[in-house]
């Protein structure tokens, strides 16, 4: 049954709120609720601090576990500053957001009406109805794709624009999105994690949901394919450190589209094409959100290393789309605002329905004129995207600045446009334990459909300022987001959003399914990567955990002579200095505690733990299309727990950090064993992992001079072999299975021979040849056979390892492990050369 109980709250005084001077979302004038929010206030009952709590901590947890951030350039958290959700919905009733919806629909049509004039006949400047100044003084003007048609004459696949209420209730624009619009996966998230946290107020306040739109925009990257048959649509990203790089996989993974970057591209004969483990795979749509200053060095921008390389030209010849074309972004000028009105009666027949804010181009010689004599009122902005200066408020210069500015505006006055400063409404965000009102720009986006015209997503993307009176609302100056809501027209029942994970992961039918071998060949590089990471941080918390404990109970039988051999280990691994190995009976006293802390902590430490885990983040944040939720909050944990703590831990605490790590990396390898899909993806991932365990096996027997130690005393033998199977995770087996004291040669053939056991050296050999078997073999029958070198390389370590007195002998097994340690490496640069580099021929 619909929800029908009345508001809680007639006023705001009775929940502590007060609006301000402004318009209010939430209040009226009179300091009563709007409409609209009853039923959502009435939904939320008294705000109980405590509750308000318990939701914001959900909020949050459910961010963090979805890995939800938002890169802030220059920022000590980096990638990892968390996403600001405020806990209060933006709501908008229906026949609101229908205004809106119809105005930003024309606005839509006519941007793109002004660029397929503008790249195309240029009559708009050729009669004078636009200054051709505002093009040709503007560097977001391509030359190099002026007369390139596109398909149905289509720039504009995805626009987003800003708005604000002025104080009369009116919703304005500020600025256009035409580039590579960014928020609408922000949206997405927040929407699913609104759902979740206030689930009675979403169900009962009939909200709009935003599935719809995004499958539309699907459709519409589909239809744009100059090929029929299993058309191919990329996302093309600048990579892991953008801001929005979060939005990027999410959105991938929500269309059903590969992630790809710049050098997973190439361009052979005027067509672009995926480098993929199978070869090369053509590609027929891209959805840049990229912008077009680095989409192709050869003709737009020479430095560029995150486009590709022809790209133009493939889109010249009209074997590929970008969405939005290349160009777009010209729209986003702040010169063509005050011409809008005039173009629309041009071009469309129409009135502006949702106009921008009142805007004078300085290029103009009235407009200048006029934002002169009235600086003190106006706010001075770049006519061009890329000129990139902050906003300046002629309100709050100096006379002397002032006249500075003005002599500036006078030498470059096309550089300059000044805008009325409008005060912007303002929305409750729950913060201190109470509703305080914050200025907002609320950001809605719009595709183009298959069939013509555009849609809206009902809802967008809500910014709040991050102080009261703050007038410039902005993300990368520590600005909050909003989910919002629209209000359906008819109250009827309304399904909550899907969880997240099954937006991630559900199949599109729309789409041809991907064949086995269909992996982008960095994506397999970073896998391999994250595989090797994964294991090398695990061998050092082990080797790590395994000296700390000694050093801090030096009762345990034989602590002292196993403490020597692990030190030993330590400075050959590059961890501790050399001078630390060489402790006696009494311990190494501070400065060994010292640098064994520093081993596990110190960021700086190029060999430390932490130093491990910070690249076994990177490179999963560089495939996290690829990677589940469950390993992603993985290994986010595992990075927090390596962190360096703000008060520095006892050994008992130090201890108990490595345990966790140590927890954390075992679910990251069963989340491999058993939630991955056994493809090219898996076993590049798995690959890495068992050539970086041989190497770290050998290393360690090779540390400790495995084959020299029948020439040592009882107590050091001992000492060394009940190392190598702590290390080997191999105790219990040993034990089990041999049921006698430790002895060189069981010992030896548990951890190298064995192919039963999961960390022998036999065992990982066995898994490399099956894995490289399984491989697309790229060479085969050629002089230079990547695949065959590399199983040839595993054939003969395997061979060397099953004659029966290899083990036995020094001599023998000296030659055995210098041999596999120098030839097992090559295994990791044929596949580079192979898979990664493309550096072998490939079939198109």
């Amino acid at each position: 049954m619909p929800f029908a109980q009345g508001s809680l709250f007639g006023e705001a005084d009775a929940i502590g709120y007060g609006s301000g001077h402004v318009y209010d979302e939430m209040v009226t004038g009179q300091g009563r609720l709007r409409p609209h929010w009853q039923t959502f206030m009435s939904t939320l009952g008294p705000l109980d601090t405590d509750l308000m709590a318990v939701r914001w901590e959900e909020a949050r947890r459910l961010l963090h576990q979805n890995g939800v951030t938002y890169n802030i350039y220059g920022d000590p958290k980096g990638m990892e500053r968390p996403w600001p959700l405020d806990m209060m919905p933006l709501l908008l009733p229906a026949h609101e957001w229908k205004a809106i919806e119809s105005g930003l629909i024309q606005r839509a049509s006519l941007l793109n009406a002004i660029l397929t004039d503008l790249y195309g006949p240029q009559t708009l400047t050729r009669y004078g109805r636009l200054p051709p100044a505002v093009i040709h003084a503007d560097p977001g003007f391509r030359r190099a794709v002026h007369g390139i048609r596109v398909p149905n004459d289509v720039h504009l696949h995805y626009y987003a624009a800003d708005l604000a209420r002025a104080p009369d209730g009116r919703w304005w624009v500020l600025s256009d999105r035409t580039q590579a619009p960014s928020g609408s996966g922000y949206a997405l998230e927040n929407r699913a994690v609104m759902a979740k946290v206030l689930p009675d107020s979403f169900r009962h306040c009939q909200v709009e949901r935003l599935a719809p739109f995004f499958d539309t925009f699907k459709e519409t990257l589909l239809s744009l394919s100059p090929r029929r048959d299993r058309p191919r649509v990329v996302l093309l990203t600048p990579g892991p450190y953008n801001e929005t790089y979060f939005e990027h996989v999410y959105i991938a993974r929500y269309l059903g589209i590969t992630l790809v970057e710049g050098a997973d591209l190439t361009v052979r004969d005027r067509q672009v094409f995926l480098k993929t483990l199978s070869g090369l795979e053509r590609v027929d749509v891209i959805l840049r959100r990229l912008d077009a200053d680095f989409a192709d060095p050869l003709e737009l921008r020479s430095d560029s290393s995150l486009g590709v390389a022809g790209l133009i030209e493939a889109v010249r010849a009209g074997n590929v789309v970008v969405a939005n074309a290349l160009g777009s972004g010209l729209m986003e000028s702040m010169a063509m605002k005050s011409s809008l009105p005039t173009l629309c009666r041009h071009l469309l027949g129409e009135e502006l329905r949702l106009p921008s804010v009142a805007s004078w181009w300085c290029g103009n010689d009235a407009e200048r004129a006029y934002v002169i004599d009235h600086l003190p009122g106006l706010v001075i902005k770049p006519a061009f995207p890329a000129l990139g200066f902050e906003p300046i408020f002629g309100a709050t210069l100096s006379t002397m600045e002032r006249n500075a500015l003005i002599d500036k505006i006078k030498r470059r006055p096309w550089y300059y446009v000044a805008q009325e400063q409008m005060a912007l409404s303002t929305a409750p965000v729950w913060q201190d334990g109470k509703l305080q009102p914050r200025p907002l720009v609320l950001r809605v986006f719009l595709c183009a459909t298959p069939s013509g015209g555009y849609a809206v997503l009902p809802g967008g993307l809500t910014r709040v300022s991050s102080e009261p009176g703050r007038l410039v609302v902005s993300m990368q100056r520590g600005g909050g987001s909003k989910d919002t809501w629209v209000l359906a027209a008819r109250r009827a029942e309304v399904a909550p959003a899907q969880p997240r994970a099954a937006l991630a992961t559900e199949p599109t039918p729309a789409v041809a399914r991907p064949a086995a071998n269909d992996l982008p060949s960095r994506v397999a590089d970073g896998l391999y990567w994250l595989g090797r990471y994964a294991e090398r941080s695990e061998g050092a918390v082990r080797l790590l955990r395994a000296a700390q404990s000694r050093l801090t109970d030096g009762n345990t039988p034989g602590a002292s002579a196993q403490l020597r051999t692990l030190l030993s280990l330590l400075a050959t691994e590059g961890m501790i200095p050399w001078d630390m190995a060489r402790v006696t009976e009494t311990g190494g006293g501070r400065g060994l505690r010292d640098a064994l802390y520093s081993a596990v902590v110190d960021p700086e430490h190029p060999s430390s733990l932490r130093a491990q885990v910070v690249r076994l983040h990177r490179i999963a944040y560089s495939v996290r299309d690829r990677l589940s939720m469950d390993m992603w909050r993985v290994v986010s944990t595992i990075d927090r727990q390596s962190q360096p703590p703000k008060i520095r831990l006892d050994a008992a605490a130090l201890l108990l950090r490595m345990d966790d790590m140590m927890t954390s990396l075992a679910a990251v390898a069963g989340l491999e064993q058993e939630s991955m899909t056994r493809g090219p993806g898996w076993r590049f991932l798995d690959v890495g992992r068992r050539i970086e365990r041989a190497l770290h096996t050998l290393s360690v027997m090779r540390g400790v001079r495995v084959a020299e130690l029948d020439r040592q005393d009882e107590s050091v033998q001992s000492a060394t072999l009940a190392v190598l199977l702590e290390l080997g995770e191999s105790v219990m087996t040993y034990r089990s299975r041999y049921l006698t004291s430790v002895q060189r040669t069981p010992v030896l053939e548990l951890l190298l021979v064995d192919e039963t056991n999961p960390r022998a050296l036999a065992f990982q050999l066995a898994a490399l040849e099956r894995h490289l078997t399984a491989l697309p073999n790229l060479g085969a029958g050629t002089a230079s056979d990547p695949t065959g070198g590399a199983l040839a390389i595993v054939a003969a370590g395997r061979a060397a390892l099953r004659k029966s007195d290899a083990l036995r002998t020094s001599d023998q097994l000296h030659t055995l492990l210098d041999t596999l340690a120098m030839t097992l490496p090559d295994i990791s640069n044929f596949l580079a050369h192979a898979y990664f580099s493309h550096a072998f021929a490939r079939s198109a």
